[in-house]
């Protein structure tokens, strides 16, 4: 508020040509006031608090920026921002005038000490509260399966029909001119196999008209190197695991797949899935027990389910990965919103080595994972809450966009809240020691946190206790919109190598990206913010404070 007024001179007249005299007076007031913690905040008073270099401009319009600590805007570097508030024995460092309002003008500058809006904030520790669940969450098991008869469907039709024909209610036919393998099976609910092999060149159709409430039980593994298999749907449980290659088209319809661990070696570990194959295609909605995780490797495509209702549940492989890609795969898990729908993940994501993959993670209520999270190739991820005990790292090995489905995307992440432990960090790059990094040149990032629901607005949770892992855009992880909140209340957020996040409220829609960690670095990068979450409990009546 400012107030001018003129009042008449009368003595001074006999000295002076002036007949009145200009009084001008002027207060300040911010919106939020120690209440508000702003959409830049470096809680940490032993740290470096608020640290700009490299040409860093943090776009603020609407919000403060705050720290515990020092703010330093070298020259070639600014903040705009309604307000700066700092907690150091010395004023925030801005030699060439780099602390603005909107305008350009004069920006509100404070001493005083900001509270971590989110310390008692119980979204946020319910939220937290379920990494101990997850560490302690069981890999799947399957049930033990009855010992069956071996079929090989080979180019010995008489040795095929004859162990077709001794599983009950089973038979096998044979097209020579066209070299299909047809097994019929009717009569019995359940049906015991033993190991399922094809030869090469062959296509089979395996009980395709079956009714969906068959069992069908495999004491070994099915192998499939043939030309086509199709299998109709049904319950399906496989004891020793699920093996596909040899540019086979590997089809299953829609049921229940408990696919035990497999005996033999794929890519160095033993898995429940191992793809090799040009296409393995499960129908759906479907449900998944897979307690030695899968390997779609280079090249290969992976469908689970279709529709809305599936369910996963993965365990880890002989190697720890309950998920590993292979370059250029593409893997499709359709969504688990049915009453009965889990996403429970006991191993690590592992798509390091998937330069160029695309992973499609199904949209559910809650993912629970137990292990990290790795990727250098697309990843689109559903919509949910991710509760990650260990790191997330897109990068870290290199990589970047790619086709996912069909669209070049880097991530795509709409409705998600990542909340990680950091129990593990990675150890060597750019992205040692951090909880969350975004590395290698993944750009056109868009990362947007849920606008309703009990972690609505709030993006990234990291750690909140002793462990100090922050969060980490390098290497021109670029042009990335994220919207929410980072929240790092015990490690750094930084940013650096040309990153750059733009989370801006855009005609009502509900964007907004706010930093909240242990101290704030960013160079070589553009950060548009707003804030997203006010300080708890924060009324109406104290929002609003004197500054000057």
């Amino acid at each position: 508020v400012s107030i001018e007024t003129e009042k008449p001179l009368f003595l001074s007249r006999v000295i002076s040509s002036l007949d009145n005299l200009d009084i001008a007076a002027a207060a300040m007031t911010e919106v939020g006031g120690k209440a508000t913690p702003g959409c830049v905040l470096a809680l940490d008073p032993t740290q470096t608090g608020v640290t700009l270099s490299g040409g860093t401009k943090i776009l603020a319009p609407d919000c403060s920026v705050s720290s515990n600590n020092t703010i330093t805007v070298p020259c070639g570097t600014y903040i705009k921002a309604i307000g700066v508030n700092y907690n150091s024995a010395t004023a925030p460092s801005a030699p060439c005038g780099g602390i603005t309002n909107k305008d350009g003008g004069a920006a509100v500058i404070a001493k005083q000490e900001t509270a971590d809006p989110l310390k008692d904030n119980a979204d946020v520790a319910s939220a937290v509260a379920r990494i101990a669940t997850v560490g302690t969450m069981a890999a799947p098991t399957i049930s033990s399966v009855s010992t069956g008869t071996n079929i090989d469907f080979a180019w010995n039709t008489s040795s095929t029909q004859s162990a077709a024909a001794s599983v009950p209610g089973c038979s096998a036919s044979w097209d020579s001119g066209n070299k299909i393998w047809t097994l019929t099976c009717s009569g019995k609910s359940s049906y015991n196999f033993g190991n399922i092999t094809t030869g090469g060149g062959i296509t089979v159709k395996f009980n395709v008209s079956g009714s969906s409430a068959a069992i069908y039980n495999f004491s070994g593994s099915i192998n499939m190197t043939g030309t086509a298999i199709t299998f109709g749907p049904g319950t399906y449980n496989i004891a020793k695991g699920l093996i596909t290659g040899g540019g086979t088209t590997t089809t299953f319809g829609a049921g229940t797949f408990n696919i035990g661990k497999s005996d033999t070696s794929c890519n160095g570990s033993t898995y429940s899935i191992c793809h090799t194959g040009t296409t393995l295609t499960f129908g759906g909605p479907s449900t998944f027990v897979l307690p030695g995780g899968f390997l779609n490797k280079g090249g290969s495509t992976l469908t689970f389910g279709a529709g809305n209702t599936n369910s996963y549940k993965i365990g880890p492989s002989s190697g720890g990965n309950a998920i590993e890609l292979g370059g250029g795969s593409k893997t499709y898990m359709y969504d688990a919103l049915g009453a009965s729908s889990a996403f429970e993940i006991k191993g690590h994501i592992n798509g390091a080595g998937g330069g160029g993959s695309c992973l499609m993670i199904p949209a559910a209520a809650q993912h629970d994972i137990d292990g990290n999270f790795i990727a250098s190739g697309a990843i689109v991820m559903g919509a949910g809450v991710y509760t990650v005990n260990g790191y997330f790292a897109l990068g870290a090995n290199g990589g970047g966009s790619a086709a996912c489905p069909t669209d070049t995307v880097s991530v795509k992440a709409v409705g998600v809240t990542l909340v990680l432990s950091g129990k593990n960090v990675p150890s060597g790059g750019s992205c040692s020691g951090y909880a969350f990094c975004v590395a290698a040149g993944y750009s056109n990032i868009q990362f947007e946190a849920p606008q309703a629901g009990s972690t609505a607005k709030m993006a990234v949770i990291g750690p909140t206790s002793t462990i100090t892992a922050g969060a980490t855009f390098a290497e021109g992880g670029s042009n990335a919109l994220i919207s929410g909140t980072f929240y790092f209340p015990k490690g750094p957020i930084t940013m650096s190598g040309g990153s750059s996040t733009f989370g801006t409220k855009t005609a009502g829609d509900g964007r907004c990206l706010q930093l909240i960690g242990s101290r704030i670095t960013l160079s070589g990068g553009t950060s548009a913010t707003s804030e997203c979450i006010a300080a708890s409990g924060a009324t109406g009546s104290d929002k609003v404070s004197l500054i000057q």
